[in-house]
């Protein structure tokens, strides 16, 4: 098999770099994958944050057979399924009220590209066809289609496709940990509020139409932005007639330690996009969901104009929509958004203490079990190592070694097992980062001395 890997691309990695040492997974059990070689890892990512059930899970498994046997695929242009229904059903009920209607897709770039169509058509149909500028955040992500990589912050992710669609403004990262400005901690919700402020008040109000940003933003290396700086955002939006959209693609359904990251500021948005966690991982299946303002603008007969124009064709399929129904029953049955929180918590806890004996993590950040550890050459002055040093995917790469599997960036290393990880699983993760970690830093001239962990 390792020979056809010089013939497939695989997500942003260099195909040739893959090829010289592929990682090719048969199966998975609970947190578990196994390669071709019987090598057992823990998937400390989730395979890409999705697989929140974990592997193998025989309930998903099952109703996914069942529906595949009964209608595999609903024809999209000429009508719905019984089963697409159900899942509307069953997500207006598990979103606040003001959420009305929603548009079935198959991926998150699919939910996120869809709801920067709705904004800008939504405008046109309401009497404001001025307003078609999008503002995002430097460092974001929200996907690999043509609108939502213009919405992206990452040049590196961009560049080989520009010029990209215009009308995308992009704002400073709100990212308390490395602010590019001094300023108390307390006050920096307000001044990353103030300057969209003044970004929104120059390209002119009346111009833009939509507002997207991840409440966690997770390619930025888990950036959680100051308390008030979305309920800020909130305001802002509302005062200038500026769509508000959260790309919960990764952090919802439980990711966070609560079942939407938005209820960590009890601040909503106009549109929310769902996706990875929502069947668990275990069928392409996304949404755009909408408030009955929004939606509205949307509802006619004959005048097909008014119609949203744009669909894919698996959008609401089937069999993905009767998998979304068990993982979302699974969720709430097993209490594993609870789960979630607590084994975050002892997470963040594991990494502070590795932290204390380990000073070039700089900060361990996040919510639930989606958490961040900064790696800096200076932890007073957060100076972080030069980029060609990838001390983050050094340390990546020595934990694939080890039997772990994690996310990371040139100076960040991302964890987010499944919300099934138990206590004793924590505690194991933990240990073969440090045990990564002390393997790395002893590669570099002048890091800190590391010692042994306990019990190692």
């Amino acid at each position: 098999m390792k020979e056809l890997t010089r013939h497939i691309m695989v997500d942003f990695l260099p195909m040739k770099t893959f090829a010289e040492d592929p990682l090719i997974l048969t199966e998975g059990r609970g947190i578990y994958v196994t390669d071709g070689d019987g090598k057992r890892y823990i998937d400390g990512l989730s395979g890409t944050f999705c697989m929140n059930l974990g592997h193998g899970n025989r309930r998903i498994v099952e109703a996914a057979a069942r529906q595949m046997e009964r209608l595999a695929l609903a024809c999209p242009t000429l009508g719905t399924s019984d089963r697409a229904l159900e899942l509307t059903r069953k997500l207006l009920e598990i979103t606040p009220p003001q959420y009305t209607t929603l548009k079935l897709l198959s991926g998150g770039s699919e939910a996120t590209e869809a709801a920067i169509k709705m904004a800008r058509q939504y405008h046109k149909q309401t009497g404001r066809a001025t307003k078609y500028k999008v503002l995002s955040h430097y460092r974001g992500y929200h996907g690999a289609t043509g609108h939502a990589l213009a919405a992206g912050g990452w040049p590196g992710w961009r560049a080989a496709y520009e010029p990209l669609a215009g009308g995308f403004v992009h704002l400073h990262t709100p990212d308390p940990y490395s602010p590019p400005f001094a300023g108390p901690p307390e006050t920096l919700g307000a001044a990353y509020a103030r300057l969209a402020e003044e970004v929104i008040e120059l390209e002119a109000p009346e111009t833009i139409a939509a507002f997207i940003t991840e409440p966690i933003m997770t390619s930025a290396g888990v950036v959680v932005p100051p308390r008030d700086y979305l309920p800020r955002i909130r305001e802002l939006c509302d005062r200038h007639d500026i769509l508000l959209i959260y790309d919960e693609i990764i952090t919802g359904f439980g990711r966070t330690g609560r079942l939407f990251a938005a209820e960590h500021w009890n601040t909503w948005p106009d549109i929310l996009c769902l996706g990875k966690g929502m069947s668990g991982g275990y069928a392409p299946l996304s949404a755009a969901v909408l408030t009955h303002r929004v939606a509205d603008a949307f509802w006619g007969d004959t005048d097909d104009r008014v119609q949203f124009h744009a669909g894919h064709t698996y959008g609401g399929n089937p069999v993905a929509c009767a998998v979304g129904l068990a993982a979302i029953d699974e969720l709430f049955e097993g209490r594993l958004v609870e789960n979630a929180r607590a084994r975050g918590a002892q997470l963040v806890a594991s990494l502070r203490a590795v932290q204390q004996r380990r000073p070039v993590i700089g900060d361990v950040r996040g919510e639930g079990l989606l958490v961040a550890a900064d790696l800096v050459r200076d932890p007073a002055t957060r100076e972080r190592y030069p980029a060609e040093f990838n001390i983050g995917i050094r340390v990546r790469d020595a934990a694939r070694r080890l039997g772990l599997l994690l996310r990371a960036g040139p100076a960040v290393v991302v964890f987010a097992p499944p919300l099934t990880t138990s206590a004793q699983e924590i505690d194991e993760i933990a240990g073969l980062f440090e045990d990564a970690l002390s393997e790395v830093l002893r590669t570099i001239d002048g890091a800190p001395a590391v010692e042994a962990r306990a019990g190692a």
